[in-house]
């Protein structure tokens, strides 16, 4: 007598491999910018303009010769209180806003998209470093500064104020962690 509850199964071939991996999604494409990451650092002549000359290396490594020369600290400081208001920028206290929205509305009338994130921390910043040109604050830091790439275990900057509190032109993961948290602006591509 044939029990039919231990009768096989009738075979049916499974694919190989046996749980086949959806494909990886694409990387996502390089922005559609000339970006030059070694361009020279603009450093600042006033004490209070280091988001601005940051923000001139970051135009001028994209090449943007909208001025028919390079970008310095007092073009964007015009820019920007030509694309805000007044005192978004001034001696008093440097960039009114450490978010750097202001900023963001200044690369948005220029022609440029951005990325802006808020408290992020070393990670983040070499994840988006190398790639996209991108600028960088520290609460602690209380400074703006270009940065460029990621060095043997540094993160390689355009800082325009060489040797604020002690970071020169490479921050250190124990740099990174007593001058954070930090907020980052990077340009991800034309309007």
């Amino acid at each position: 007598m044939t029990n039919p509850v231990w009768a096989p199964a009738l075979w049916t071939p499974m694919p190989w491999p046996p749980f086949p991996e959806e494909p990886p999604a694409p990387e996502p494409a390089p922005p559609d910018l000339d970006y030059n990451l070694w361009e020279p650092t603009v450093y600042q002549y006033a004490d209070w303009t280091c988001s601005c000359a940051a923000s001139s290396w970051i135009l001028n490594s994209l090449g943007d010769l909208r001025l028919g020369r390079k970008w310095n600290e007092w073009d964007v400081v015009e820019t920007l209180r030509e694309a805000t208001y007044e005192r978004a920028v001034t001696s008093s206290y440097g960039l009114a806003r450490a978010d750097m929205a202001d900023l963001e509305t200044m690369y948005n009338a220029l022609g440029y998209t951005v990325e802006r994130k808020l408290h992020v921390n070393r990670d983040d910043l070499v994840g988006v470093a190398g790639v996209y040109p991108m600028q960088i604050n520290g609460a602690r830091w209380a400074h703006h500064s270009g940065a460029r790439a990621l060095g043997q275990g540094v993160l390689l900057l355009a800082n325009p104020a060489p040797n604020w509190r002690n970071v020169g032109q490479e921050l250190t993961p124990e740099e990174a962690a007593t001058w954070g948290a930090w907020n980052m602006l990077y340009v991800s591509g034309l309007v």
